[in-house]
């Protein structure tokens, strides 16, 4: 039979799990690695294929690791949508989810994001880009309601985006959705105070536009506009108006939202010949502004580290990593649980003197059949890392390894490196074209996790 998992209930998984990740005592990771190639496919070469939720992948992804750092930030994240000149949004919907639509808001250039209640029609009920910027502090409107620029769009300002947000959080497929307000000079008050006058303002049960779903004949060709008549249960009754052309409804402008609507129905206050026939457009309960990740409909959480160079000797440079994960609760050789910031995950060999390989090496020994990839030479020690196109053969302390040329001894061969790879719960894999760091680089890992 048909049926739906609801939003709530992606929405209440993914509050659980930012809750997890930002208050719990569990520790959450993201981690980097496979510095080697993706396995070839036909001309592909080196292409980052999309990962299959089984456990061989999860295992290839912990051979793979080279270093993990612990969560730095969380937060709910809806798709970027910049507002731009000429472009045509859509009007948020109790019908729509954000599968079907992500353009029902924007943000605009003073990072502030405003829903769209309304679009811009002409005189015939067709619709118009946007060309004028929704931005309460420039057009000197309450950035408390809902407003109407001069192209006909309607707009409700929900939040704006604080620079620590901007800072942490921002990216160019995604915007942080949290409890932050306006930072433009024009507001004398502080930021979360704002945010929560919008929130403290937000009407449950409003009709906020009427949509027309057939518009009828008859009406009258000398008016451009007639009344709307509202019936339902609202405890503030709303009103609006029919915009005609050629005798037909192309349009209802809301003059009063209302309050406390569950059901309504729209009538034209006009003599017709065939009636039209007007959908209701309602809010939630709590009311659009009451809660910025119900009204943008989005169940993501983003997660982030910021790496920096070394980052203390736990992270290398001057070599590649072409996967990110993210680990919950991972446990030392020793089997405690892990709570560095940071930490390198290779298995390493010491070898009797000074390291000759480079990362991206292969070093192999000929009698015992080992081989591994060469991630990082630092002085005599070489950490590297087994999967499955190498093998997992270990290495004989009694043989040299060899890249083909040089060959070296070796005294101390050690497994497990600051934590146990198979330790810990693998929720997210994520393959990506290389990538490569250097020591003045700082890498900003986002991770955008969608329940």
């Amino acid at each position: 039979m048909p049926a739906i998992v609801r939003q709530t209930l992606s929405r209440t998984l993914a509050r659980q799990f930012l809750e997890d990740v930002i208050n719990s005592s569990n520790e959450y990771y993201i981690g980097i690695g496979k510095s080697d190639v993706f396995p070839t496919s036909g001309d592909d070469v080196d292409h980052p294929y999309t990962p299959i939720d089984g456990s061989f992948e999860e295992r290839e992804f912990r051979h793979n690791l080279q270093s993990i750092k612990k969560v730095e930030g969380a937060i709910f994240v809806a798709p970027r949508v910049n507002w731009s000149a000429n472009d045509i949004y859509d009007a948020w919907s109790d019908k729509v989810n954000a599968d079907e639509a992500t353009n029902f808001f924007v943000m605009n250039s003073a990072k502030e994001v405003y829903l769209c209640l309304e679009q811009g029609t002409r005189y015939d009920g067709q619709t118009i880009p946007s060309t004028i910027e929704p931005n309460y502090c420039e057009l000197n409107v309450d950035y408390k309601k809902p407003f109407r620029t001069a192209d006909n769009y309607v707009w409700k300002f929900l939040f704006a985006l604080t620079p620590q947000n901007i800072y942490q959080y921002l990216s160019t497929n995604h915007i942080p959705v949290g409890l932050t307000g306006p930072t433009s000079k024009c507001n004398a008050d502080g930021i979360e105070d704002l945010q929560l006058n919008v929130m403290n303002a937000a009407v449950g049960g409003e009709i906020i536009r009427g949509e027309v779903v057939s518009g009828g004949s008859g009406y009258p060709t000398e008016s451009t506009t007639v009344p709307c008549i509202v019936h339902g249960d609202g405890t503030k009754t709303a009103s609006g108006e029919a915009v005609l052309y050629n005798g037909s409804v192309v349009g209802v402008r809301m003059i009063e939202f209302g309050e406390g609507y569950t059901e309504a129905t729209i009538l034209v206050d006009a003599a017709n010949t065939e009636p039209c026939v007007i959908r209701a457009v309602i809010t939630p309960p709590s009311g659009l502004g009451a809660d910025p990740v119900d009204d943008l409909k989005t169940s993501s959480v983003l997660l982030n580290i910021k790496p920096d160079g070394k980052e203390g000797n736990t992270f290398i440079v001057e070599n590649t990593f072409r996967q990110i994960g993210v680990i919950k609760n991972p446990l030392t050789p020793e089997g405690q649980p892990y709570t560095q910031v940071s930490g390198k995950v290779m298995s390493s060999l010491t070898l009797s003197s000074s390291s000759p390989y480079k990362s991206g090496d292969v070093i192999y020994q000929e009698n015992s059949g080992a081989r591994a990839y060469v991630n990082e030479s630092v002085d005599e020690f070489v950490f590297y890392h087994q999967n499955e196109s190498t093998g997992f053969i270990p290495f004989d302390p009694s043989e040299s390894v060899t890249d083909g040329t040089t060959p070296s001894s070796f005294s101390v061969l050690t497994d497990k490196y600051e934590i146990d790879r198979h330790s810990g719960d693998v929720l997210y894999i994520e393959n990506r074209s290389r990538i490569r760091r250097d020591a003045e680089q700082q890498e900003d890992i986002k991770v955008v996790i969608t329940i």
